[in-house]
């Protein structure tokens, strides 16, 4: 399978995981391309050539590195078979500078439930006075590890 390199002089985003795409299930964050062009003195999305949302899913991630002796980073990307020649030809030759790379983490390999984790607590009433507990609620967010 064809795979997609992207480079860049900084590292990319420490959460990137790279995987097996081939495994089953597939490892690796899925990674989405954006290009950008300059609209009234900002970068927006260029939705001229992606009528849709302007984001392309191009694939999985297999590797991140950093080249030898430099500050260059690549990111390879084993490229989806569902992408059209077209597509891979557009993000291959027009990822530019200001264009977004985006990624989502697998849902298998990054679950997070509260399984063995919990909340224990205590109100008090150092009051003489009598005082009454009109309610008590909470909200759990998983962060993002």
């Amino acid at each position: 399978m064809p795979t997609m390199v992207f480079r860049f002089s900084m590292p990319p985003n420490e959460s990137l995981q790279a995987g097996n795409p081939t495994a089953i299930p597939p490892t690796g964050d899925k990674v989405y391309y954006c290009p950008t062009i300059s609209h009234g003195g900002f970068n927006t999305v260029d939705n001229a050539n992606h009528i849709s949302t302007g984001i392309v899913y191009v694939g999985r991630c297999t590797s991140i590195r950093q080249q030898l002796g430099t500050n260059l980073w690549e990111i390879h990307v084993l490229i989806d078979p569902t992408l059209s020649l077209p597509q891979q030809t557009m993000v291959s030759s027009n990822f530019n500078v200001g264009d977004f790379l985006m990624f989502t983490k697998s849902t298998i390999a990054n679950q997070g439930s509260l399984l063995g984790y919990y909340a224990s607590v205590t109100f008090g009433n150092a009051s003489p006075d009598k005082a009454e507990l009109f309610m008590v609620s909470t909200e759990v967010t998983e962060s993002s590890k």
